[in-house]
């Protein structure tokens, strides 16, 4: 879900949408709390006024580890400081795939602010972020790219991205694995809509997991409406493959996240208020198109979720142990023995569950938010 920057309310309009905030200033520290970084803490100083960074996605993400631990689930005893603080660097891949925060926050508005302005002219030469924004990449947030985009079109971009991650993070796709070689290890499905959004028209063919998980870019504003090439030239080309793997994972578990977001997908059971819930929610009547919504009435789902403090339900479906399911298959699937082999079941878990919709046919829509 997206970083909200309070001065874009006045500003932009585009097709772009926001949800659940994150935090690129906080680290997580080992004691289930989520800090600010010292090394940026001016940096952050100078942003907050301009944007509004709640941890929730870091926070559900710690929520759902602790979950895994104090149930015993299968893969409970892989689980460290390490791995919770790389994942949760995956769960802001999705906001920030060219890792312009923290580092670069003044970067990563302008662009942000020039690709909302020009976000009807973004096709998929651009890169991650404006299409991602913007564009085409909107089910990295588990929403309709467009407002004329069947159900059954965003849950197959959604389940694409769900098993690209997944291999990625169990250590069944390797990660130096070219992106024009996806087939050999995706489904027939999957792999024409990874080749649709990711390599068509020869586009990233020899990019890898590695690589698009581990990008490091800058692009400064020189002008009003002047932005310098795209510079990726710090961009870590052998990573270690724990880390990229656990971005990965990240990565899923805000897509998964982001599907609990009443602003970007409609649940059973309906409910009075423009905010989220997390706990006891059913199928999916429509993935949101943020084209058909107010900004204003968007912005109530934007916070913590109403019962984000309260008892997970006993019946239905809760977030965090959507993810802890999630997160227990994959760190399973990275026995050498079991590699690979609970995808199926995870696919399941997610098509027919946390993902189920109602009508594939049914279009983007507006929630209660229109």
């Amino acid at each position: 879900m997206r970083i909200i920057i309070l001065t874009l309310i006045s500003l932009l309009g585009g097709s772009q949408a926001y949800a659940f905030d994150i935090n690129p200033f906080k680290k997580y520290d080992g004691s289930h709390e989520l800090v600010l970084n010292d090394e940026n803490t001016q940096k952050a100083a100078g942003v907050v006024a301009s944007i509004i960074i709640h941890p929730v996605h870091e926070e559900l993400t710690v929520r759902s580890f602790n979950l895994v631990k104090e149930r015993r689930m299968p893969g409970f005893e892989r689980i460290n400081d390490e791995l919770i603080e790389t994942v949760i660097r995956g769960v802001r891949w999705n906001d920030d795939p060219l890792n312009l925060l923290p580092d670069h926050p003044i970067a990563w508005f302008d662009n942000f602010k020039n690709a909302s302005e020009n976000s009807d002219r973004i096709t998929s030469h651009y890169d991650l972020f404006y299409r991602s924004h913007h564009h085409d990449l909107q089910f990295l947030h588990a929403m309709a790219s467009s407002d004329q985009e069947k159900a059954g079109d965003t849950l197959k971009a959604v389940m694409m991205w769900s098993e690209f991650s997944y291999k990625v993070a169990s250590g069944f796709i390797p990660i130096h694995t070219h992106l024009d070689k996806m087939h050999q290890f995706l489904s027939p499905e999957a792999a024409r809509s990874f080749k649709k959004h990711f390599t068509h028209d020869g586009l990233r063919k020899k990019w890898t997991p590695a690589y698009l998980f581990s990008l490091k870019c800058i692009r400064e504003k020189v002008g009003s409406n002047l932005f310098t090439p795209l510079d990726c030239s710090e961009t870590d080309w052998r990573p270690m493959k724990k880390n990229v793997q656990n971005i990965a994972l990240g990565s899923l578990l805000h897509v998964i996240q982001d599907s609990f977001s009443d602003s970007h997908v409609s649940r059973n059971p309906e409910y009075e208020g423009e905010y989220s819930l997390i706990h006891g929610r059913s199928k999916i009547n429509n993935f949101n198109a943020y084209t058909k919504q107010s900004f204003n009435l968007h912005r109530g789902a934007d916070g913590y979720p109403r019962d984000f403090e309260a008892a997970m339900s006993e019946q239905d479906l809760n977030l965090e142990e959507a993810c802890a399911q999630v997160i227990s298959n994959v760190l399973l699937d990275r026995n050498k023995s079991k590699k690979g082999t609970h995808w199926r079941k995870t696919a399941n878990y997610l098509e027919n569950g946390v993902f189920r919709i109602i009508n594939p046919n049914a279009l983007a829509g507006a929630g209660k938010y229109e």
